[in-house]
């Protein structure tokens, strides 16, 4: 077999052109596509990488609100129970002070109760004894008894206290002129007794005295004078009405 050199001559060109073509029309678009491709890759892989990163920091800061989440939940949880206990606490107590309250109620109505019939039964037996007490002194009233107790009324006369004898002269003094003093008494009064009676009244009122005498049988026992606004009374009557009266009031 001879070498033909031309035939090898455009056999190597033709070689060289398909190559030319090849790498002119084939490669260059398939290696700018694999580029292409590759970038496509590393630029996927890129936005993973940070996709990644981003759900990482997403799932830290889930995690990190959830244990915020569970945190407050346990806070308020226990604010909860604090704010159970004291409304126990508070309830109880007032439910204690209003037991309190009204057992305090009850006893004092019941103390009251019990005073007020006290107060009744007291007032009922001081009746009783002021009405055995007057049956009594208005047995025992007598005309003698009531010069007695005019005799003891003279007497307080000279002793009364500044303040009643101070009101005793002003009432005297300011009798109308020719006005009498007006003595009641329970007997009749001789004429010794009114004398010592109008002697005592004169010193007492500093001034002489002019006086109507009558007999008020109502009075029990003793006198009553009134001197202008200036009453004076020593009878058994007003001494039981004086007394009923406190043992009303008590």
């Amino acid at each position: 077999m001879s070498l033909d050199w031309t035939t090898l001559a455009l056999e190597m060109l033709n070689f060289l052109v398909l190559l030319w073509i090849l790498k002119r029309f084939f490669y260059a678009p398939v290696l700018a596509a694999l580029d292409a491709r590759q970038q496509r890759l590393r630029d996927q892989a890129t936005r993973a990488t940070r996709t990644q990163a981003e759900a990482a920091q997403l799932k830290t800061r889930y995690e990190e609100r959830l244990a915020d989440w569970q945190r407050e939940r346990e806070e308020a949880r226990r604010q909860l129970e604090q704010e159970l206990v004291q409304l126990r606490t508070s309830g109880m107590a007032a439910l204690e002070a209003s037991l309190a309250d009204e057992e305090a109620a009850v006893r004092a109505r019941a103390a009251a109760g019990a005073a007020s019939h006290e107060a009744a039964l007291l007032r009922e037996a001081a009746e009783q004894a002021y009405g055995s007490a007057a049956a009594m002194l208005r047995r025992l009233a007598s005309p003698q008894l009531t010069l007695c107790i005019a005799a003891m009324f003279c007497e307080d006369l000279a002793a009364l206290p500044d303040a009643e004898q101070a009101a005793l002269r002003k009432a005297a003094a300011d009798l109308a002129a020719g006005a009498a003093v007006e003595v009641s008494s329970a007997h009749a009064l001789d004429a010794a007794a009114r004398d010592r009676l109008m002697a005592a009244l004169a010193q007492a009122a500093a001034r002489p005295l002019t006086a109507a005498f009558r007999e008020t049988p109502e009075l029990v026992a003793g006198l009553r004078v009134a001197v202008g606004e200036c009453l004076l009374h020593a009878n058994l009557a007003d001494e039981l009405a004086f007394f009923k009266s406190r043992g009303a009031h008590a």
